[in-house]
């Protein structure tokens, strides 16, 4: 099968400022263009758009992304977000974004803790595969209850979200329409966000040292929704200082528990595998009720060229986890997956903006991913 793809990036900016004061308004723009014999033409691309006002409130004064994909064969995806630091010139930040997708490719496993998958399968048939299309709108404040310097800050994070996914046209023997999967006729949930932010990192983009701490549930409630389910969170990530002497070398790390109960929607529950955990195995490997991952990354800039204010660095990472059933508590703590990689980055115009490119090991095989900004 012949097949080619193209990827392009480019970035451009406004008028540059130093990197120890950002000022004034910066962009990112990471445009995409590919064909194959299988999917055809895919046009794409994100613009992110960094204003740092006078350059005194931290991390910005307001940033906003948009994301677009769309496929000749009339796949696509459109997200819009903002986000505001000071909302009404109050110590408030809100968080807005609003998202849509039709999705030839989705596909589902089913509770991986429980059942076997049949890669083969996967690979040669369209078993497991289906037509979606989905629907997001969302808002989230985070209200202080102590500020720091910089961006530190300890808030009350609250948050209303409407989502909607539901398969369509997908043939009544395929996986997800024989195996009583929730939400294969489709799924609407208004979604209550609850949580305890604790920051104390030194940047937002591109932390050195501190850490962050979120807890929290989401739960969407009946009447207005079409499953009731809960879903519990711990995230912590953390980063300590390692070399800053010409070069910079730091360690991150991250921990995140994810918890479901009730009537949750395959697209609800947590997973495993893409480009945030587990990297090297595909998107969405491993998925069941609740996902404990965890990751350890060497981070280094280790160079900077004048032009356009680039840096150049390379990072290595370990990331392990496992999924699990909640009639499997007892075997959070055993046979969990684990994938190796390495990658690099590359910030340009301003230090948030980041290129990026990693590339994990699995015992299924070799992940590759291209981005924009670090995956946590």
């Amino acid at each position: 099968m012949l097949q080619k793809i193209l990827l392009l990036l480019l970035v451009f900016s406004a008028p540059i400022f130093s990197q120890e004061q950002q000022k004034g308004i910066n962009y990112g723009f990471l445009p995409v263009f590919s064909f194959n014999s299988d999917e055809g033409i895919v046009l794409g691309g994100e613009l992110k758009r960094y204003n740092y006002g006078d350059g005194i409130l931290q991390p910005y004064d307001n940033y906003m992304y948009l994301n677009t994909y769309l496929n000749s064969n009339g796949a696509f995806s459109v997200s819009l977000s903002r986000d505001q630091v000071k909302t009404f010139d109050t110590d408030i930040r809100t968080s807005t974004g609003i998202s849509a997708s039709q999705n030839f490719g989705n596909y589902y496993l089913g509770n991986t803790d429980e059942i076997g998958f049949d890669r083969a399968r996967f690979d040669s048939a369209s078993y497991y595969s289906f037509k979606s299309f989905g629907f997001n709108v969302g808002v989230a404040t985070r209200v202080p209850i102590d500020l720091g310097s910089g961006i530190e800050r300890m808030d009350i994070k609250t948050g209303l979200q409407f989502v909607y996914e539901s398969p369509w046209g997908t043939d009544a023997a395929r996986f997800i329409n024989t195996s009583n999967i929730e939400g294969s006729d489709g799924a609407f949930l208004s979604i209550l966000d609850l949580a305890f932010v604790l920051e104390r990192r030194n940047s937002e983009f591109r932390a050195q040292k501190g850490y962050l701490v979120d807890i929290g549930f989401k739960y969407a409630p009946p009447l207005v929704s079409t499953h009731q389910t809960i879903q519990n969170r711990i995230v912590s990530i953390g980063f300590i200082p390692l070399i800053n002497r010409g070069i910079s070398a730091s360690l991150a790390g991250k921990f995140k528990l994810i918890n479901t109960l009730g009537n949750t929607p395959y697209w609800f529950k947590p997973s495993l595998g893409g480009g945030g955990e587990l990297r090297g195995y595909m998107y969405r490997r491993f998925s069941s009720d609740n996902t404990i991952a965890y990751s350890i990354e060497l981070r280094t800039w280790l160079f900077k060229i004048p032009f356009k204010n680039i840096q150049l660095g390379a990072n290595l990472f370990f990331d392990g986890g496992r999924e699990f059933s909640n009639s499997n508590w007892n075997q959070i703590f055993n046979k969990h997956k684990h994938t190796l990689g390495f990658g690099g980055v590359m910030s340009i115009f301003t230090p948030d903006y980041i290129l990026k490119y990693d590339i994990g090991f699995s015992n299924d095989g070799i992940g590759i991913y291209l981005g924009t900004g670090y995956s946590f």
